[in-house]
């Protein structure tokens, strides 16, 4: 990885890779139910109505819930950046959302509740963390 480009920004970048990369499974799924790319593109989708299987809403809910998280989450990585207060844990807390956010979309796809949860709570803790650690150092 090159010096002059964070730990916090890679993370950040690769976050935002995944998040765009969620919509895939659903929107494959319904361009097939809608019968083909093109009328995809002529017939607008009224909500949820072509999720005729779970799955495919819950992919499209993981997906939602990533522009949620990442909501929180890119403040706090550039917070860091821009008041130059990057650690080795503000990395392992940018790194831990990542591989957090990319372990829950399966975990959501196939419905697996409990696990799904607390993989939540661990890239919501990573955020909180991030966000700590620019007030922490401000107070100091």
């Amino acid at each position: 990885m090159q010096s002059n480009i964070s730990s916090e920004m890679f993370w950040l970048a690769w976050t935002v890779i995944l998040t765009a990369a969620m919509v895939t499974p659903y929107a494959v799924y319904r361009v097939g139910k809608l019968g083909g790319i093109w009328q995809a593109f002529l017939r607008p989708l009224p909500g949820d109505e072509p999720f005729a299987d779970a799955w495919a809403h819950r992919a499209y809910r993981a997906h939602m819930n990533a522009f949620e998280g990442i909501a929180l989450f890119a403040p706090s990585v550039l917070a860091v950046q821009l008041t130059g207060t990057n650690t080795t844990m503000t990395a392992i807390a940018a790194a831990t959302y990542f591989w957090a956010r990319l372990a829950y979309a399966p975990l959501y796809y196939f419905s697996v509740p409990i696990f799904r949860t607390a993989i939540w709570f661990v890239g919501l803790a990573a955020s909180i963390y991030l966000a700590l650690h620019v007030i922490i150092v401000a107070l100091t």
